[in-house]
């Protein structure tokens, strides 16, 4: 029988929203507020949802794409990260307009065709003169730099001079035909601003329903293409009853800005510039049971049909991978990663070999996150020191503050002298596994249980 390590991949129609079981988060509140601002403000948004990686930012707004499009709103889901081989911003921002207006527009209005004629005459006018420049020096030019052969040094001496001539054109163009180029950007803004209607007529006496833009994975598509995104956004699509959502972890596309203007920008306040709100796609529990990680640990342990119960490691070390993940400050996919390797390490390890949940999620943790500490466990001279910097143990609550359950095991294994209040504890495992020293049971767990790549 085959076994699975990683869950399979979510699948979610285009109008599948919060309702169909695939909340495993219960987001609906959320996604219920976000729609209620969509449709109540007619002014352009901007909207940043922050997560960082993994945290699940993209179930969230393709669930909630559903639940808008079931409302009655034209809705546009576009993945940044798969679209930024296209050289042009505008041209993939205005292609995947075309698109939904071809679809929910009657041919017979003739819409579509005015505002393709719109879009190609204004990326027209952004491609003129941009055509031969390098990323840089086209930043340069749209900003009235100055350009030298000097910008272009390491390309030749004719490449330099031809994009010098290049930029001088454009230069020139933007000099002496202002006013055509605010025409055109005008009469593609009062076009789009009209589609909505055209898209999702409202019903008498009822508001309009906006267009509803996602860009998701923005933070991981070429720092460029992002940020040229969020300038043609801002100068040419901020139209009544048009709003943006950005899927981004927005301290990663801060480094995206950095690394197109130098290290001494705010890239935080450059940022605000372009977003009108931003909404954390974060949670607060009380109960840390009930938190996001251990209802996803608990959904990857049913899909994966990971063996659990009283006699499993299962529990014990999620425990400890969850509370690393914390402390890490990483998500869902660190999870799954480490699920991927209990996976194994569980299923291939016969029921009657030593598997010692208390120090097996530590020793995942170490496999992703310190090798170098995991190298040591496999030969067998890891420390207790080591141990507890990395695994940072809390005190157990419910015995006054003292060593917790899985800092005890930890502790009985590597300290050199056991100390005489632990009692019996552990003194069986040798006995009943004829194990030589406490430290071979660590060297063990490494390698003959999370290493494990073969059945017995």
């Amino acid at each position: 029988m085959k076994m699975r390590i990683y869950p399979k991949p979510l699948e979610i129609g285009d109008n599948e929203g919060f309702s169909t079981g695939k909340d495993l988060f219960a987001k609906a509140d959320l996604a219920n507020g976000m729609s209620n601002l969509v449709a109540t403000v007619e002014d352009p948004l901007v909207i940043a949802f922050d997560g960082q990686w993994g945290s699940g930012k993209t179930t969230f707004l393709k669930l909630w794409a559903g639940e808008l499009r079931n409302a009655g709103h034209p809705v546009i889901f576009f993945d940044a990260f798969e679209n930024d081989y296209v050289e042009d911003a505008f041209a993939a921002l205005a292609r995947e307009i075309v698109e939904l207006a071809e679809e929910q527009i009657p041919a017979t209005e003739r819409v579509t065709d005015s505002f393709k004629e719109k879009a190609t005459n204004l990326g027209a006018l952004l491609f003129k003169g941009a055509a031969r420049l390098g990323v840089k020096a086209a930043v340069r030019a749209a900003s009235a730099g100055v350009l030298s052969s000097d910008d272009f040094s390491g390309l030749g001496e004719d490449i330099g001079k031809e994009v010098e001539g290049a930029a001088e054109a454009y230069m020139e163009q933007l000099l002496y035909q202002p006013r055509k180029q605010k025409e055109v950007a005008e009469s593609f803004r009062i076009a789009l601003a009209n589609l909505p209607a055209l898209m999702s007529p409202p019903a008498e006496g009822e508001p309009q329903k906006p267009l509803v833009f996602i860009i998701d994975e923005l933070d991981r598509c070429k720092p460029h293409f992002a940020l040229s995104l969020l300038e043609r956004i801002k100068h040419f699509m901020a139209v009544p009853n048009v709003h943006f959502v950005l899927g981004v972890h927005l301290a990663q596309l801060q480094g995206s800005v950095k690394y197109a203007y130098g290290g001494t920008i705010d890239a935080a306040a450059y940022l605000q510039k372009f977003i009108n709100l931003t909404i954390l796609n974060v949670e607060a529990v009380e109960d840390e049971r009930r938190s996001d990680l251990h209802k996803y640990a608990r959904h990857l342990a049913s899909s994966l049909s990971i063996r659990g119960g009283h006699e499993s490691p299962l529990d014990a070390s999620v425990e400890t991978i969850i509370r690393l993940i914390r402390y890490e400050g990483m998500g869902f996919r660190t999870l799954e990663r480490a699920f991927a390797i209990l996976a194994l390490s569980i299923g291939l390890t016969p029921k009657n070999r030593l598997q010692l949940g208390a120090i097996m999620g530590g020793l995942v943790m170490m496999k992703m996150l310190r090798p170098d500490l995991y190298r040591k466990a496999k030969l067998g001279t890891l420390t207790l020191p080591e141990v507890k910097e990395f695994l940072r143990f809390p005190p157990d609550e419910n015995r006054d503050g003292k060593m917790g359950w899985e800092e005890k095991w930890w502790t009985y294994l590597l300290i050199e002298v056991v100390p005489e209040e632990f009692g019996e504890f552990g003194r069986s495992l040798s006995f009943d596994y004829s194990f030589g020293s406490r430290p071979d049971i660590v060297k063990h767990t490494a390698n003959s249980v999370i290493d494990r790549l073969l059945p017995a």
